[in-house]
């Protein structure tokens, strides 16, 4: 095993020990628990992702103050606001559509439940200074993605403010293979499985971000494919 992937396993490690301790929140899926078994769990989504943004996040010399607040959008059990407390000293607010407190009473973070695919959440932010708003794998579930963004703007103190957005990418490298291959291509759905309603490129999205005032400071792929790798060789044989 190299250095890099010994690395990125122990903080993995590290990072699992501190979510079991703090109950911050629990392994939800078969596939964590099978992931969890393996090597390879650090390729493994979400985890891999959130470690890879955050390392996207630091280089960039993002700078969050301790009075202000970073929202997580589709927020789930405050996996990635876990991580985020242990780089960023600032109010940590999570929101998703579900009851978390009933799940976990106890979390590092506020907490509000909401529906975002209306305009009425970002009042519950009014008198907080907004810096920072993630939206992990959220915008392809949205059927009014301008509205969602224009939501996004709200938010932000005085209109200034960053967004850390990730999404699946149509163009990716493992639907360049699969679909070539005769698959059908990742994270596109064809039925309601998990409420992705659109796909975009890396062209599209920055059109769609620019539309709506937001400059592209940087625009850099997680990639997925140690992941696709090991289920392609499992579907191929």
């Amino acid at each position: 095993m190299s250095h890099g992937v010994s690395m990125k396993y122990s903080v993995l490690k590290q990072y699992e020990k501190k979510i079991k301790e703090d109950m911050v929140f629990r392994y939800a899926t078969e596939k964590d628990s099978l992931l969890e078994k393996e090597n390879g769990f650090i390729f493994s989504d979400p985890y891999y992702r959130f470690i890879r943004t955050l390392e996207l996040i630091k280089k960039s010399e993002l700078r969050v103050d301790q009075h202000e607040t970073w929202a997580d959008l589709g927020c789930h059990y405050g996996e990635f606001l876990n991580l985020v407390s242990g780089s960023f000293n600032c109010n940590l607010i999570g929101f998703d559509d579900w009851n978390l407190k009933a799940a976990l009473p106890a979390t590092s973070f506020d907490y509000f439940a909401s529906n975002l695919a209306e305009k009425e959440w970002p009042r519950l932010l009014l008198g907080r200074h907004v810096r920072v708003v993630s939206a992990t794998e959220v915008i392809e579930h949205m059927i009014d993605t301008d509205q969602f963004l224009t939501s996004i703007s709200d938010t932000f103190s005085e209109g200034l403010g960053y967004l850390v957005l990730t999404t699946p990418n149509i163009n990716s490298m493992r639907n360049r293979v699969l679909v070539p291959l005769g698959f059908y291509p990742a994270s596109m759905e064809y039925r309601n499985i998990v409420h992705h309603v659109r796909l975009f490129n890396v062209g599209a999205l920055k059109e769609l971000l620019k539309s709506h005032g937001f400059e592209v400071l940087h625009c850099v792929g997680v990639s997925f494919f140690p992941d696709f790798a090991k289920a392609l060789r499992t579907n191929l044989r």
